[in-house]
C-alpha cells in the first residue's frame, strides 16, 4: 500500500513536535514551572504527617492511594520569603530519581505549550533560586493579557541525593 503525502503535513508535524509541555504554578508571587512528564498528581487539603529529625525543607509524609510520599517545601529548601499553606496545602507530585516527592506550592495556575526556542537562559539568581536547578526563563502572556517571566525548574536535578 502505498503511502499518500498529505499538504503541509510535515511541516505541522514539526510544528507540534518542537512544543514542550509544563505544568506552571506559583511559589509566592513567582511564576514557576515544570515539565508535564515530571508530574504524577496535584493534589490538595492531603494531611501531612510530620517526620522528626529531618531537614526542615521536608515538611513531613503524605499517604497518596497507599504510598507514602515526603512532602517537600521548596521555599524552606531555596531560603524564599513565604509560609507554605500547610492546613489547606496544594501539592504537585513529581517522579523523581529518589521516587515520588510532594511540593508544596501556593496555587496551580495550569498546563501551557511553550516553544522550547524561546528558552533564555537564567538571569543570575533567579528569584533567589540558584541557576543550577533552573533550565530557563521565557516571557508568556497570562490571562490578563500581561508579560509575565515564567522559570523553569528541573526537577530531575533540585532531587538528586546529593542535593538533599
Amino acid at each position: 500500500m502505498a503511502e499518500i503525502e498529505v499538504l503541509g503535513m510535515k511541516e505541522i508535524e514539526k510544528e507540534v513536535s518542537r512544543e514542550e509541555r509544563l505544568i506552571t504554578f506559583y511559589l509566592n508571587d513567582e511564576l514557576v514551572g515544570v515539565n508535564i512528564k515530571d508530574v504524577i498528581k496535584i493534589t490538595k487539603d492531603i494531611d501531612i504527617t510530620p517526620v522528626p529529625k529531618t531537614k526542615d525543607y521536608i515538611l513531613g509524609v503524605m499517604n497518596l492511594r497507599g504510598n507514602i510520599i515526603p512532602v517537600v517545601s521548596l521555599k524552606k529548601k531555596f531560603n524564599l520569603d513565604g509560609e507554605d499553606n500547610i492546613e489547606h496545602p496544594m501539592i504537585v507530585v513529581v517522579e523523581t530519581e529518589l521516587g515520588h516527592i510532594g511540593i508544596t506550592v501556593d496555587r496551580v495556575e495550569g498546563a501551557i505549550n511553550i516553544d522550547p526556542e524561546e528558552i533564555q537562559p537564567p538571569p543570575m539568581n533567579s528569584i533567589g533560586i540558584d541557576p543550577e536547578f533552573i533550565d530557563g526563563v521565557i516571557m508568556i502572556e497570562n490571562e490578563a493579557g500581561k508579560k509575565e517571566l515564567l522559570t523553569l525548574l528541573n526537577i530531575k536535578k533540585i532531587f538528586r541525593p546529593e542535593n538533599l
